[in-house]
């Protein structure tokens, strides 16, 4: 390997954990701003525009669902699959949720635009969760 793309690798990798940081520190500062100054916090209510970007969330994970599904089926990873379930689950309550907006599809509130959110998290997080204890599982099986 040349030297330059050796400097270059260790260059980008340097870089990394700046990035993380930035990341992380961003949607902080923008908490800290909100709460130190409350009366910039604008409220927007607008029944068709959360409906279709919940609705395009929820298809975007379907897609995200599918493709982890193959690969998981290439590499032959069940941990891949129980990620694919997360992403399945998140799908199907979101769209639960975009489907039951008040006031596009069906008149007023109701029980499946409310109990969506509260009652998927907990189900789509099964799945990860379930993931992490395969790969502690796997890594004590490979190191035995």
């Amino acid at each position: 390997m040349p030297a330059s793309n050796v400097s270059r690798a260790t260059d980008n990798g340097a870089k990394t954990p700046w990035l993380w940081l930035i990341a992380f520190a961003l949607p902080l500062a923008g908490l800290a701003v909100l709460l130190a100054r409350p009366e910039i916090d604008l409220h927007w209510e607008h029944h068709p525009s959360h409906f279709w970007l919940v609705l395009i969330t929820a298809a975007i994970n379907v897609a995200l669902a599918y493709v982890t599904n193959v690969v998981a089926g290439r590499q032959g990873d069940a941990r891949l699959v129980l990620i694919s379930l997360t992403f399945f689950a998140s799908a199907g309550f979101l769209g639960l949720h975009a489907l039951a907006t008040p006031g596009v599809l069906l008149e007023g509130s109701n029980t499946g635009f409310v109990i969506a959110t509260p009652a998927g998290r907990p189900s789509a997080g099964r799945a990860p969760l379930s993931s992490c204890a395969a790969a502690r599982c796997c890594s004590a099986d490979s190191s035995a």
